[in-house]
């Protein structure tokens, strides 16, 4: 979290989670690429001190009149979303971000049914993050995480969808960092935004960028499941 002195920016982040049939080959640009790869580097270069930082675990889900939510991808990414939802909540900063990396980097890898080895490398959150799904609340907290979804403006078109102050990045996520300075407004320039090269050339989509689009269909697509059991707390 930025300090009283700094600006805080915004940086909203919707997360979405693959399911099996959508990982037998690594994406080339994905959400689990920006997660794994692009995002950790705000916390190695100490950008994260200017950033306020908010992931939002929801995708393209669509929520029902009576609560339920309904994800793009069947119950495999509900589930990702909502046991990630409950890491926000329930872990800090820095445990929450590591522990959901390791999720996708597992994901990412079509390596889904190992991810909850993540659990051992944030110790006594296990139990935690259990109780959270299993007893209803994980849910819960997730229904703020749709009004400001379906609050964006503009809409968001697909995920992953990157903002910096309310303003999309669009496909252009790859300059985060450079949008992050640019936006900053404190006295002092970070380090990290001094070592960046100056300007920003919005980058070319490239031929094999791959999104997920908002009322894209998958034929996996089911209610929330309840009680998992491969996945082990």
């Amino acid at each position: 979290m930025a300090s009283s002195s700094f600006a805080l920016i915004l940086f909203s982040l919707l997360i979405f989670s693959f399911s099996a049939p959508a990982i037998s080959k690594r994406p080339s640009a994905s959400d689990e690429k920006f997660i794994v790869h692009e995002l950790p580097k705000i916390f190695d270069n100490g950008l994260i001190d200017i950033v306020d930082l908010n992931l939002v675990p929801y995708g393209n889900a669509n929520l029902l009149k009576n609560g339920s939510i309904i994800c793009q991808h069947g119950p495999d990414e509900c589930f990702f979303n909502t046991v990630e939802a409950c890491a926000i909540t329930f872990m800090s900063q820095e445990k929450s971000f590591e522990f959901i990396r390791c999720v996708q980097n597992f994901i990412a890898e079509g390596k889904m049914n190992e991810s909850s080895s993540c659990l051992y490398k944030t110790p006594g959150h296990g139990s935690v993050i259990k109780k959270c799904y299993e007893n209803g609340f994980g849910q819960k907290i997730e229904l703020p995480y749709a009004n400001v979804t379906a609050a964006l403006n503009p809409p968001h078109e697909y995920v992953p969808w990157v903002t910096v102050n309310k303003v999309p990045l669009h496909m252009d996520i790859e300059n985060f960092m450079k949008y992050i300075c640019k936006a900053y407004k404190g006295t002092s320039k970070p380090k990290a935004c001094q070592e960046l090269p100056t300007g920003i050339i919005p980058a070319e989509p490239k031929p094999n960028m791959k999104a997920c689009r908002v009322n894209e269909t998958s034929p996996t697509t089911k209610t929330r499941p309840r009680g998992i059991t491969w996945w082990k707390f």
